[in-house]
């Protein structure tokens, strides 16, 4: 068996024996876990002989003072993966809709209790935005899955269209549920998260995670807010009481209080991620303008994954994702130290031509990418 997701280290270490690796493909803030966080995992050991908090008390009061939100108006759980499956069980939309591409999970939890998954596709000539198209569509489903900024193109839904995506979806009785997880690596997430707003927005549920931003996704902590208590009360009974660990809950409480963090890390990475797309253009690879700390890119050479992993690199191969197809790859901004390594090893790879591997469907073996300018669309 092998992960369908990035971070899949696991797989790498089976097939590479003692070998390190630099993990592109999962996207994680590069400063690590913050000092104080993997010390509040340390001294929550002492809690782990008695059961968790079921409604995670001091973690909501957290999260309400920090986002100035009422305690009774958090849901927290294993991951925001957990999140989006025990939202798909309790509100059971008979159609949903989710942009092509984007995290898989929507789709596959919305499918998992019987619902009619409809596909915005975005198109790669618009550099996969999000764009006023996606109104019309608004209309003819129960619910919306919208990742901002998305996963995998990094791209945040500008902040006038998200609005009257809102007011369409308050007009029809559309339920939005908005992924922000990558939200807080833009330096102005401030001006673009629905949080301040779901008092007045019962039609939206904002879903969040500490996994990348905190680098803590072997802790397992997500959570989501919204206006409506009553689903929230519905989300608590649609699964296993203990959903939260104790360190879980200790490291969310202990991230929360690093103020001005998340802004450091924001300001950290986005010179990074833009000397990092200037050096993949550069190599001749066609890159996505991203906003997150991440980036997708497109090369016919569809077996650089394969090629990168005995020389020590993991990149995300995007190829499963619905809406992209083969030569389609993901990474992560890492440390400039890394990118550079990233950079060479994709340099000399794509130097030395196919390997056999081959190139993608569509693409003639030995095709070169001069500039990837001519993108194939699925």
């Amino acid at each position: 068996m092998q992960s369908v997701h990035g971070g899949d280290v696991y797989t790498y270490a089976a097939q590479y024996p003692g070998r390190a690796v630099l993990d592109f493909s999962a996207n994680i803030n590069p400063r690590g876990m913050p000092q104080a966080v993997r010390q509040a995992f340390l001294d929550s050991v002492e809690q782990c002989t008695q059961y968790p908090d079921p409604f995670c008390r001091e973690l909501t009061g957290a999260l309400s003072r920090t986002y100035g939100l009422a305690p009774a108006q958090f849901f927290c759980a294993n991951g925001a993966a957990e999140v989006f499956f025990r939202l798909a069980d309790v509100l059971r939309p008979r159609t949903a809709l989710v942009t092509a591409p984007t995290f898989a999970e929507y789709e596959t939890a919305l499918r998992h209790f019987g619902c009619q998954v409809r596909r915005h596709r975005l198109r790669a000539e618009e550099g996969f935005a999000v764009t006023e198209r996606i109104l019309d569509e608004l209309d003819q489903v129960d619910a919306v899955f919208l990742c901002s900024p998305n996963n995998p193109t990094g791209r945040a839904v500008e902040p006038g269209l998200l609005a009257r995506m809102v007011d369409r979806c308050q007009q029809k009785r559309v339920r939005l549920i908005v992924d922000e997880c990558f939200l807080d690596f833009l330096p102005d997430e401030t001006q673009r998260t629905l949080l301040p707003a779901l008092d007045r927005l019962d039609c939206v549920v904002v879903v969040r995670a500490f996994t990348k931003m905190y680098a803590m996704p072997g802790v397992r902590l997500g959570w989501c807010a919204c206006a409506d208590r009553l689903l929230l009360e519905r989300l608590h009974a649609a699964g296993q009481p203990w959903g939260v660990s104790a360190p879980a809950q200790a490291c969310g409480v202990a991230a929360l209080q690093l103020a001005g963090y998340a802004g450091q890390t924001a300001r950290y990475i986005a010179p990074l991620r833009q000397k990092l797309a200037r050096d993949l253009r550069e190599s001749g690879l066609q890159v996505f303008d991203g906003q997150a700390n991440f980036l997708l890119f497109y090369t016919p050479q569809a077996g650089l994954k394969q090629q990168l992993a005995p020389r020590g690199i993991l990149i995300r191969d995007c190829a499963n994702y619905a809406g992209l197809g083969p030569g389609y790859f993901r990474v992560a901004v890492r440390k400039q130290e890394e990118n550079d390594r990233l950079v060479r090893e994709i340099r000399e790879v794509l130097a030395h031509g196919e390997s056999d591997y081959g190139a993608g469907d569509g693409v003639q073996r030995g095709e070169k990418c001069v500039g990837c300018r001519a993108v194939p669309h699925f």
